[in-house]
């Protein structure tokens, strides 16, 4: 006998380890459910709501964060119905309201290539080619995931929030944060330091160090645990921030010597 627990997950029967959430059992059997505070070996926080499901459990029907719910004896959870879908999708735009995304709406977005330097159409601070996550952001693939439509143009306000460079390796631009807190929490779970926090700035909510301080004041230790789990480019090492460009450029050159008439 099974010491799981066994549901359904849209008409798929599953069976969740003991501990398990029903985001984990998902993605053990490669169900996918969207998340952005969600990652291995953390405790879940359920803070983005991007992972919310439906379950009917002995006919009664709630709407939970999978990252956070274990699952129940024979209940159904449905990832794809058409409420769920458009839960998400508000969810996330709201996300988006305040998050650069001009490298969701830009029309040259198929066009551009490695080489290309944006000259009119996005905002300098919309370009994606200024952000350091660019095609690594976490973000924007779950914008894709969840086929969320930005072409209707958003209510789009910048923070403007100051931009950190004054440590030795690390630049933290908190415009881009999502206050996943997947950093707060690496850095105090895994790392068992208290070096970032969150924290508040006119009743909303930031990450930051406790006091205000620089991360080196702060105590960091510059493990860069919390560079490897950010969602998004809010948190970057200095010295790597643009190679991955600096590698598609290079071999986007080589290739076009190789190429007679770059053709």
């Amino acid at each position: 006998m099974s010491d799981g627990t066994t549901f359904k997950i849209d008409g798929r029967e599953v069976v969740a380890k003991p501990g398990q959430t029903i985001l984990q059992a998902a993605m053990d059997q490669e169900i996918y459910i969207p998340y952005l505070c969600y990652f291995p070996k953390m405790k879940p926080q359920g803070s983005c709501r991007a992972c919310m499901v439906e379950v009917d459990s002995n006919g009664r029907k709630m709407t939970v964060a999978s990252c956070t719910t274990p699952p129940m004896p024979d209940a159904e959870v449905i990832t794809n119905s058409e409420e769920i879908q458009d839960l998400r999708k508000n969810i996330i735009e709201l996300l988006m309201a305040e998050h650069p995304h001009g490298c969701l709406t830009c029309h040259r977005i198929e066009l551009c290539g490695p080489q290309d330097i944006c000259q009119r159409h996005v905002t300098v601070t919309d370009r994606c080619t200024i952000c350091p996550k660019n095609e690594r952001c976490e973000l924007k693939d779950t914008v894709r995931m969840v086929e969320l439509d930005l072409r209707t143009p958003l209510n789009y306000h910048r923070r403007d929030l100051p931009i950190h460079a004054d440590d030795p390796f690390y630049d933290r631009d908190y415009n881009l944060c999502i206050v996943c807190s997947r950093c707060v929490r690496v850095c105090d779970e895994v790392r068992f330091d208290t070096a970032l926090t969150l924290t508040s700035r006119s009743g909303v909510a930031l990450v930051g160090t406790s006091q205000g301080t620089s991360l080196l004041e702060s105590g960091c230790e510059f493990c860069g645990a919390c560079i490897d789990v950010c969602p998004t480019g809010a948190l970057t090492e200095r010295t790597y921030k643009w190679e991955r460009r600096y590698q598609k450029l290079l071999q986007f050159v080589l290739t076009a010597r190789r190429v007679p008439n770059g053709r």
